[in-house]
């Protein structure tokens, strides 16, 4: 069976996590990678023993992946649209970029994406919008299935999408970072509390089920009048649904607005 070219443009954290994921499920692909920066090169060969180069050469075959910031993607593509023939799959990763605007640069099929980083360790969640019917050169099931869950969306969800998925590890580790410094506030030391709830963090998916809601793993925690529930109605009295949802609103108002400032450059 004939390998899929997959070449990585931009090697930061998505791609990097890009590479760790499919470093993992290697068979049936060709991994080319690009980054302008000499030291993100060096980095990717010391860790993956890849070879990584500046630019992408002309490309006729396979999917390119654009894992570049949102300020300098269309920049990117006005000065390498040449190089990306006809019939590469482009994939876009990139907050706020909607397939349109890549429209105005190529004519090619185009899948969008907002994975997160956990992609990384084979168990990302996958949402995709694409311009084109069924799986063109087999991408989905050949490669984004084997870096978590994929589900299909409007691209209309795709702000509050990039804000609870593409930002979600943030979330919970921004949870978890006040956690550690309460029970050092508390009396624990730094690194015991930082032990504490990555121990708790570490076994919390072995809870998780896809036939239980997450307010019935909270009810299964706490019982009446203990100590789980003063906490929670702590939460409930300085209504932290309010904060939680402010951030959630902030962060998609701001996936709206990458995508006007891209559209209007």
């Amino acid at each position: 069976m004939e390998k899929t070219d997959i070449h990585i443009v931009g090697l930061g954290n998505l791609g990097t996590a890009f590479i760790k994921g499919l470093s993992n499920v290697n068979k049936g692909i060709n991994l080319y990678l690009y980054d302008e920066s000499v030291e993100v090169r060096k980095l990717i060969k010391e860790k993956f023993s890849i070879n990584a180069v500046d630019a992408i050469p002309f490309i006729d075959k396979g999917v390119v992946i654009l894992c570049i910031k949102p300020q300098n993607i269309k920049n990117y593509l006005e000065n390498n649209k040449e190089k990306i023939g006809k019939n590469i799959l482009i994939c876009s990763p990139v907050a706020g970029l909607e397939i349109e605007t890549i429209e105005h640069y190529v004519k090619n099929p185009i899948i969008r994406i907002m994975p997160n980083l956990l992609i990384g360790k084979n168990n990302g969640f996958i949402p995709y919008v694409s311009n084109y019917e069924g799986d063109y050169l087999s991408f989905i099931t050949k490669v984004l299935h084997k870096l978590g869950s994929v589900k299909e969306f409007e691209e209309s969800m795709f702000p509050v999408i990039t804000a609870i998925s593409g930002s979600g590890p943030a979330w919970f580790y921004e949870l978890s970072h006040q956690l550690v410094n309460s029970g050092y506030e508390l009396g624990l030391n730094i690194e015991e509390s930082e032990m504490i709830i990555k121990e708790i963090v570490k076994a919390l998916p072995e809870l998780v089920s896809e036939d239980e809601t997450f307010k019935n793993l909270v009810d299964n925690v706490k019982s009446p009048r203990g100590t789980t529930e003063a906490g929670l109605n702590s939460l409930d009295n300085d209504s932290f649904d309010k904060v939680i949802l402010k951030a959630i609103k902030k962060a998609t108002q701001r996936s709206v607005d990458i995508s006007k400032e891209l559209d209007n450059e």
